[in-house]
């Protein structure tokens, strides 16, 4: 069987309309034939030669990914919507003459904003990749998660790298992943029906997000992060049963950019490593990460 590949070359050379062999002798009517035919590998030429169809160029954008993403491919740009219910009710729950007594209250909040160009084309990719295959398992599961999360702007992304935690109960895919936009706006396409899923199975998603243990930086879950400081260059970040830490005998850069805790996602921290935190408190309630002697602190 053939899979697609972003490598194969596109066909050539167009199949060429013939007449049937009884008109073979009108000349008008292979004239006309030969008119299609020219017309059509024109077709064809243009689109081999044209950037139109790779949506994932840096120069389709705005309307014109709209364009090709909804007349080439047949995808329309998604609107992601999310909705908060809150409810207010039971005695002494509530201050008083908010609600009436005894009383309960529900409100409800949604917002919708339509996906970014950089959504869109992880969204067109999710559907249009075929190194895949066709057949639902665990490891397409990985590789179409793992390239949304991981591939900027619909590219490919080595999948095997950085693969997601994905566990099974029953038909509930449970999905741990470092927290990060792109994976929030893969939680969100799939809560809007965006994403083309088995309607036998349904998706839980956590997000493995830095958490503040009394200034403390820490992490759920290892997944990638080096459990181990053995054979780790200085400076490079490690997990310590949830703690986050530096390998020591790294000079921080003074003009290295500081790294807060509010903006700072865990495959971005791993990647740049700790070796640049400051070695001392920059200011108590900055929110600056910084090396506590081999811990990773927040101001």
């Amino acid at each position: 069987m053939q899979i697609e590949s972003f490598s194969t070359v596109p066909l050539q050379q167009n199949i060429p309309s013939y007449l049937y062999a009884e008109y073979s002798d009108e000349e008008d009517l292979q004239a006309f034939v030969d008119a299609f035919n020219s017309l059509a590998q024109g077709y064809l030429d243009w689109f081999n030669q044209s950037p139109l169809g790779l949506y994932t160029s840096p120069f389709i954008n705005g309307p014109l990914l709209d364009w090709i993403g909804q007349g080439v491919y047949g995808i329309s740009r998604p609107v992601l919507a999310t909705t908060s219910t809150t409810r207010r009710a039971g005695y002494n729950a509530n201050a008083y003459n908010t609600i009436p007594y005894n009383g309960q209250l529900y409100s409800s909040t949604q917002t919708a904003s339509i996906a970014t160009d950089d959504i869109y084309k992880r969204v067109m990719t999710w559907h249009l990749y075929r190194g895949d295959g066709q057949q639902f398992s665990m490891q397409w599961l990985k590789n179409r998660i793992s390239r949304f999360v991981n591939g900027a702007n619909g590219s490919d992304w080595p999948v095997l790298n950085q693969p997601p935690s994905i566990t099974v109960s029953g038909t509930v895919f449970t999905v741990i992943e470092y927290d990060s936009a792109a994976f929030e706006a893969l939680r969100e396409c799939y809560a809007n029906s965006v994403l083309q899923f088995p309607f036998q199975y349904s998706l839980s998603f956590i997000a493995n997000s830095f958490a503040s243990d009394g200034g403390v930086l820490t992490l759920p879950y290892a997944l990638t992060y080096p459990v181990s400081p053995v054979g780790l260059a200085a400076g490079s970040v490690w997990w310590n049963g949830g703690v986050i830490c530096v390998v020591p005998g790294h000079t921080p850069d003074p003009s290295a950019p500081p790294m807060y805790f509010q903006y700072t996602f865990p495959a971005q921290l791993l990647a740049s490593g700790g070796g640049n935190l400051p070695l001392s408190n920059p200011g108590i309630g900055s929110g600056q990460l910084w090396n506590n002697g081999g811990v990773v602190c927040i101001a």
